[in-house]
């Protein structure tokens, strides 16, 4: 049994005009299909990626599409359904009884999906007052953020003026940077002084590396973000292990965002600080070893790879017990609803 959760394909930039008013591209006209739509190189790598899966699980796949055996979920955002439609279109190309019109290689598979506000699970933490309270007071506490902001006080300052706004936030400077970032995919003409900010290993990555740990960096601020997914996951590995799930599906496959696994991954202990490149996944396997011994393994392919080694999970190793995961991330599972975890504490 495996749980994927993947980040959508190329997209192209999101609006920040406050953020941003000298931006050259900040006309949507520059942006073929409008601002963060799913490109056709992202609808490419989906395909690519739904072809690696048929590769690496096609015995748990088998050689049908089955909704028995596959369930696929995605954040109600458009990159993210198209995302996972140009996945299933590399996942599961029809076979001949399957075709149902010869000019289109292709077959409908559902896709699952729920209104932003109230995915728990994928776009956590949603509304969520305590978060919101917790994630407020880590970036103006943490002493890392703080250090980080009084080294670059000049950088921020220019690059502030070359923006056309200040700069005030530890947010709006990582925002800044996946903007900027996002031009020089597209292959835009950038401005001198962007092509410094954006360059490998600088400052301004520096931000956006740190933005993705800050999310999820205390226990609180992990169980409200990643504790939903973590704790659906880990219960329908439980099931499969004890034989009560039903349907006794064997993939789970979750069209998402680059926080969602940005997220999932520091709250796991395996992260190492970076972007999520698009239609990057990461695996979590579940393998049964002998009659009754079962165990979990954790994989991340950031972009081809076709052999992917096993993470290692902090105080367990590269297999562990679903017993052991749950005595590890035990704090920052919820036991509660979401409404009752996300109340500010009296």
């Amino acid at each position: 049994m495996c749980k994927f959760i993947y980040r959508h394909g190329h997209r192209n930039v999101r609006s920040f005009p406050k953020l941003y008013p000298n931006d050259p591209y900040i006309n949507e006209t520059h942006w073929p299909g409008g601002f963060e739509a799913l490109t056709n190189e992202g609808k490419r790598q989906q395909f690519k990626l739904g072809q690696y899966f048929r590769r690496r699980y096609h015995k748990l796949l088998g050689d049908k599409y089955s909704p028995k055996r596959v369930y696929v979920r995605s954040t109600d955002k458009d990159r993210t359904l198209m995302s996972a439609l140009a996945n299933l279109a590399g996942l599961f190309p029809p076979h001949a009884e399957e075709k149902w019109n010869e000019d289109i290689a292709w077959q409908p598979i559902p896709v699952h999906t729920m209104p932003l506000k109230l995915d728990y699970v994928l776009r956590a933490p949603g509304d969520c007052p305590r978060y919101s309270a917790a994630l407020k007071k880590y970036k103006n506490e943490s002493p890392e953020v703080l250090r980080i902001l009084k080294e670059n006080r000049e950088n921020i300052l220019y690059w502030s003026k070359m923006c056309g706004s200040n700069l005030s936030n530890f947010d709006d400077i990582s925002r800044l940077y996946v903007v900027l970032n996002m031009q020089r995919h597209h292959n835009k003409t950038l401005p001198d002084w962007v092509i410094k900010a954006i360059e490998p290993n600088g400052a301004l990555e520096a931000f956006a590396h740190m933005w993705f740990t800050t999310l999820s960096n205390t226990k609180e601020l992990a169980r409200l973000i990643s504790g939903f997914l973590i704790k659906e996951m880990f219960e329908r590995f439980a099931q499969k292990i004890n034989s009560t799930l039903e349907p006794n599906r064997s993939l789970w496959f979750y069209s998402a965002h680059e926080t969602g696994m940005g997220a999932l991954m520091n709250s796991l202990g395996v992260f190492e600080p970076h972007v999520p490149p698009f239609a990057s996944s990461v695996h979590l396997e579940l393998y049964k070893n002998g009659e009754q011994e079962h165990y979990i393994q954790i994989f991340y392919r950031k972009s081809d790879e076709e052999v992917l080694l096993p993470l290692n999970i902090p105080n367990c190793g590269e297999k562990c017990s679903l017993n052991q995961l749950y005595k590890l991330y035990n704090d920052i599972i919820p036991d509660r609803d979401h409404d009752t975890e996300c109340r500010l504490p009296k």
